[in-house]
């Protein structure tokens, strides 16, 4: 299978997702015929969204050993499309989706508590995202992302067969972090060295994984989650 190919496969299963409330929602980025890829942003109810350029915080792409990759960044009216250099083997992304609150009984609103008079309650929805194009040393090296799914073995995982992952916050190990595989997927938890295992399936994979804390004294929200689209291929 091409590198190519294998990300075509991951942008559909990815545009598949269903994540169930307004603010739950994933990126990921999608290739294009002309050797870029388009920034997307959706899933709930396997929707697209279009959303403003400044909100995509960051794009990354590595070799197979981990040498950056320069992106050129292209904004456009409904959205970003980025091209890597050269040929990516991983690709990463930060997205900030802003705020969004809601007044007791009310739907949510992207806007801060401070602007939605009457609001109860909001939240601070971060994005983040890694696409293994090509498996290799770059599969198991920590960017740095403030949430992020690491893997623990270099190569390419195989349908069936348990693989392990590591869940980092601020790069250390943490714990009781839900994943799943897909929506649906079965839900594993990790431990308190941030190491949990699962099992993929033959095909595209997307590893989920969200953390949602509470916030005191910021006017603007009552909570803040993290949210993580952990996407790879297997044969």
């Amino acid at each position: 299978m091409t590198s190519q190919r294998l990300a075509r496969l991951v942008g559909a299963a990815a545009l598949t997702l269903t994540l169930g409330s307004a603010q739950a929602h994933n990126v990921w980025l999608e290739p294009d015929a002309a050797g870029g890829y388009l920034v997307q942003f959706g899933g709930h109810e396997g929707q697209l969204e279009t959303y403003p350029a400044d909100k995509l915080k960051s794009v990354q792409a590595f070799d197979r050993r981990g040498r950056k990759i320069d992106v050129t960044i292209e904004p456009k009216p409904d959205g970003v499309r980025v091209k890597p250099e050269r040929q990516a083997a991983m690709l990463a992304a930060h997205f900030d989706n802003g705020f969004f609150s809601k007044v007791e009984g009310g739907a949510m609103v992207n806007k801060p508590m401070t602007e939605n008079p009457g609001a109860t309650s909001g939240v601070h929805a971060l994005k983040y995202h890694k696409t293994i194009i090509q498996w290799g040393v770059i599969a198991k090296q920590p960017l740095g992302q403030q949430f992020e799914i690491v893997a623990l073995e270099a190569d390419t995982p195989h349908a069936g067969k348990p693989m392990r992952v590591r869940v980092l916050f601020d790069g250390k190990p943490i714990g009781g972090i839900r994943l799943s595989l897909g929506e649906k997927g079965a839900a594993v938890n990790t431990g308190a060295d941030g190491i949990a295992t699962i099992t993929p399936a033959a095909g595209t994979n997307q590893l989920l994984a969200i953390r949602r804390v509470p916030v005191a004294n910021d006017p603007r929200t009552t909570s803040i989650s993290w949210e993580y689209l952990f996407a790879f291929a297997v044969h």
